[in-house]
């Protein structure tokens, strides 16, 4: 009988793991096929784009992608990148970006236009690959999460100035790190 995934808890800002550098992942197993489904699950179910594994309290280089989806029209299309390296970037766009991480908080961000990368899928085999535009963009906002960085770290003194009202009622809202929305998103899974 085939695992019903699980909606997992997402740590919100203020939570210690998220500024934490997560761990290469050194295993291909079960446990780690159970936490990728989880991942993806929860990415749908909380609206998003991308989901790192710290941001749901696993210290591990790994997150999940899906650029389709929310398209109109759009069929799930989820991507695996574990133990990602960013080879070469080049070109500068900046774009609106938030977090689930951080919600209601939207700010622009400069980042890379195209970017070179390698990652391991959740079987173990090599992708080298190219993105560019918006997947480069997405790309890069996760793997900041696995070396701690959030997307509000590279916004400008005068931007951060913005939001940061917004930070501290976040940061105020969490209780152990994970948002009472969480609650909220558990409950509705149970009725």
């Amino acid at each position: 009988m085939e695992r019903k995934p699980k909606l997992l808890p997402v740590r919100i800002y203020g939570d210690a793991i998220l500024r934490k550098k997560a761990l290469p992942v050194r295993q291909f197993d079960d446990k780690l096929h159970e936490l990728v489904q989880d991942m993806i699950y929860t990415l749908y179910q909380r609206d998003g784009v991308g989901l790192a594994a710290n941001q749901v309290g696993e210290r591990k280089r790994l997150f999940v992608i899906d650029l389709d989806w929310a398209k109109e029209g759009g069929k799930p299309n989820p991507v695996v990148l574990i133990n990602p390296v960013i080879e070469e970037g080049e070109g500068e766009t900046e774009m609106e970006e938030g977090c689930i991480s951080v919600p209601g908080v939207f700010a622009g961000v400069k980042r890379f236009s195209h970017i070179k990368y390698t990652y391991f899928d959740e079987n173990g085999n090599e992708h080298k690959e190219e993105a560019e535009g918006y997947k480069a963009v997405v790309i890069q906002h996760e793997y900041d999460h696995l070396d701690g960085i959030l997307f509000v770290d590279r916004l400008s003194k005068l931007a951060l100035l913005r939001v940061k009202r917004k930070l501290n009622a976040i940061e105020k809202s969490a209780a152990d790190g994970v948002n009472i929305l969480t609650e909220i998103y558990r409950e509705s899974e149970n009725l």
